[in-house]
């Protein structure tokens, strides 16, 4: 195992992955970490800061220099100024005489370099002689190599008493099997649901378990870039940081040390998350959607039915990315500007792909599937942020619903209820009446597109679908809300849970149909108690949805309802109306 972790060390980043994995590991280990990691602000020297005792010794003050990978001559005092020796310097002659906080100039100090893997032999004397000339009676170095840290996440995060053998054993299944994802995943999952059952534990214990959530998602991470497949983190991450938040939530709207420590874990797994994200679609799908067929041939799927999984599971992907782009925006205050416009600039990239993604792909004209109507929702809820998107929207669906009512009249593939893939791979595998009609019992995917025809003043393709109700009696339209069951079963998916408003009636005006729909939504008021709404982390809601499959809450498109036809679509309701929830 600690090679592994080792191995996974070394292939880390600085920024945004070892510094983001070493604060973590410092507070299991008993120190307090009072400097973490910033951008945009002169950290002379020092990435992370801490103070406390190690191995029973005196209470010192532990200074970290932290450089990604192997230490060579270049990055000791090469030319870039990222090099070791200029950060250690100012250290020395900036950070220790003027940033130390006054409480800790007493104590002795100890300038730590750390590194995901070694020092390189070339170098190693250059070291050694710069420790010595500058060790002094209260200053010390001290070298955390890539053995160091792997010795210590061991110990700290994966020692037996605190992992058990057989949790361990998922994790190197997991590792082993990245070629495979659905299998790496699966094994990945089991670890999961073993450290994420901390009922049981005290708050001190579940601390560590976020902590050992957060390091097994980075190994994990780390090992799939190197496969060059991160498709098994990429499904790891959505379940890792839902399960993240399932023990989060007990101590949210709390000021103590323990909420302080939950907040910190959560937020090592949500950059991972959010870092795995970014990385899968710049790699695999943001320069390749504006061309023509260019992602429907790098499938490299056996049927049609392959492809048209995948591409509209990457358009989930995409809209769910530009939601969170969008919610870090709002989130940001009037002296980040940089960072609000890096966020805005991601959200517009998404929206702008998912376009891109929709023109070139003719697959995405008709699911095959009525549940990829939750992956339609997410891309249509990222789209509507842009408010010249609307005859974008209207067209997409005009065209998908005309398929679709073409395929049923045909017998051809038109959107089935079934799940198997063997018989998606068969469908249809009848023309028979009867099958046509088990096949299409009920829908989520019809009532999403009136949904969104009423929403943006469109009586013509609302029209269209209840045309496409009345080829269609025998299908119960249905929408999907939470009930009081949601919160407990949500982001663990432990239980069934939810509430079904079905039999929609489509033979009525726009407005009946919005104020049946919405007038649930005032009914039902277990939306406002999901934490991750009360807490601000709404998109943490479609997280949940995408990952286990549940139709979006309409909640999340109340505001919509409100606007006039000149306004449908505009950016800024819509955003208003998404982040509602994160407002309260």
């Amino acid at each position: 195992m600690k090679l592994i972790i080792k191995e996974y060390l070394s292939a880390l980043k600085e920024r945004g992955e070892l510094d983001a994995v070493l604060p973590d590991l410092l507070s299991q280990l008993g120190l307090n970490v009072y400097s973490r990691p910033a951008r945009g602000t002169r950290q002379d020297g020092v990435d992370v800061g801490a103070v406390g005792s190690l191995d029973g010794g005196p209470e010192k003050v532990y200074l970290f220099s932290i450089k990604p990978g192997h230490l060579t001559r270049r990055d000791w005092d090469g030319d870039s100024e990222q090099s070791l020796r200029p950060s250690l310097n100012e250290i020395i002659d900036s950070y220790i005489p003027t940033r130390l906080p006054a409480e800790h100039r007493d104590k002795d100090i100890v300038i730590c370099i750390a590194i995901g893997g070694d020092v390189q032999e070339p170098v190693r004397s250059l070291v050694t002689g710069f420790m010595g000339q500058n060790t002094k009676d209260n200053i010390t170095f001290e070298e955390w190599n890539g053995d160091k840290i792997a010795a210590c996440i061991q110990s700290s995060f994966l020692r037996e008493d605190l992992l058990p053998d057989h949790a361990r054993s998922h994790l190197r299944k997991s590792l082993a099997m990245l070629d495979e994802p659905d299998v790496s995943f699966r094994h990945f999952a089991q670890l999961i649901r073993l450290l994420s059952a901390v009922d049981e534990l005290n708050d001190s214990q579940r601390v560590t378990a976020m902590r050992q959530m957060s390091i097994c998602l980075w190994i994990l991470y780390g090992w799939s870039r190197e496969a060059e497949n991160i498709e098994a983190a990429y499904r790891a991450s959505e379940l890792t940081l839902l399960h993240a938040w399932s023990i989060a939530k007990r101590h949210a709207g709390k000021d103590n040390k323990t909420t302080r420590a939950m907040q910190t874990a959560l937020t090592s797994v949500f950059t991972a998350y959010h870092q795995i994200v970014s990385e899968f679609l710049r790699i695999n799908v943001l320069p390749y959607a504006d061309k023509l067929h260019a992602v429907s041939s790098a499938v490299w799927g056996s049927s049609s039915l392959d492809v048209n999984l995948k591409l509209f599971d990457l358009l989930g992907r995409l809209g769910i990315d530009a939601l969170w782009a969008s919610w870090g925006v709002q989130r940001c205050s009037d002296d980040e500007a940089a960072a609000r416009q890096d966020m805005l600039g991601e959200a517009q990239r998404n929206v702008e792909a998912i376009k891109a993604l929709i023109k070139n792909n003719p697959a995405l004209l008709l699911p095959l599937k009525d549940e990829q109507g939750i992956d339609i929702s997410i891309a249509l809820s990222a789209l509507v942020m842009d408010g010249g998107n609307r005859e974008f929207i209207l067209s997409w669906l005009g065209e998908m619903l005309a398929r679709a009512k073409f395929a049923y009249e045909a017998h051809a593939k038109y959107p089935s209820v079934l799940h198997s893939y063997t018989e998606l791979l068969e469908h249809p595998q009848s023309r028979d009446d009867d099958y046509r009609k088990n096949a299409t019992s009920g829908s989520i995917l019809y009532p999403v597109i009136a949904l969104w025809a009423a929403l943006l003043q469109d009586e013509q393709l609302y029209g269209e679908v209840v045309q496409v109700q009345e080829l269609m009696p025998h299908c119960t339209y249905q929408l999907w809300y939470p009930d009081e069951g949601s919160e407990d079963h949500l982001y663990k998916n432990s239980d069934s849970h939810g509430a079904v408003l079905a039999n929609l009636a489509l033979n009525t005006s726009l407005q009946d149909f919005l104020a049946q729909v919405f007038g649930e939504c005032k009914e039902t008021k277990n939306f406002e108690e999901l934490s991750a709404v009360k807490y601000g982390w709404w998109p943490l809601i479609i997280v949940a949805c995408r990952h286990y499959r549940l139709p979006l809450p309409l909640h999340l498109l109340s505001g919509l309802r409100h606007q006039d036809e000149t306004d449908a679509g505009d950016a800024t309701a819509a955003a208003d109306s998404l982040s509602a929830a994160g407002k309260k």
